[in-house]
């Protein structure tokens, strides 16, 4: 008798807890950072599709999240509007891959774009010559290994 009541208070404690723990859990925002470092507009249009897909899950299901694109290396052009005296020339649909980023981060704080100092160094960028929607980072790299020490998922699109 004493073993069923000890099996019905552990059942008990059990129903109770388990719920507590995976609201915890899913109460925790979603972090990913994107790394884009290749010019291929394919990639650049499955990243951005990509990242559609998940936002509109998380919608969906009430999930938070935050998302980080890190652009550097050839990438950063897509993050450019002038491209004089630089080390890029402008891409065909250029346009087109820039407005899908600019109307995925319309209205959103939390999906942020983040260009390459040290690239557009390399490539003699200056900041007024990237499009208004774009952070600049000190290091790509940097910012994507800061972004994954704090939690953040790190997808590349291959």
């Amino acid at each position: 008798m004493k073993t069923n009541k000890l099996v019905l208070l552990l059942m008990t404690a059990l129903i109770v807890l388990i719920p507590l723990h995976a609201k915890s859990i899913s109460d925790e925002s979603v972090k990913v950072v994107y790394q884009c470092d290749f010019k291929d507009p394919e990639r650049v249009n499955l990243m951005l599709s990509t990242i559609n897909n998940l936002t509109t899950e998380y919608q969906q299901n009430l999930i938070d999240y935050e998302i980080d694109i890190v652009t550097l290396g050839p990438c950063l052009q897509y993050m450019m509007k002038d491209f004089k005296s630089t080390g890029f020339t402008k891409m065909p649909n250029l346009d087109s891959t820039q407005s899908r980023f600019r109307s995925l981060v319309s209205g959103r704080d939390n999906i942020r774009l983040y260009a390459c100092e040290n690239t557009m160094k390399m490539k003699n960028v200056k900041s007024e010559q990237l499009i208004d929607i774009v952070k600049i980072t000190p290091s790509g790299i940097g910012k994507i290994i800061d972004n994954q020490r704090k939690g953040y998922s790190y997808i590349k699109i291959y």
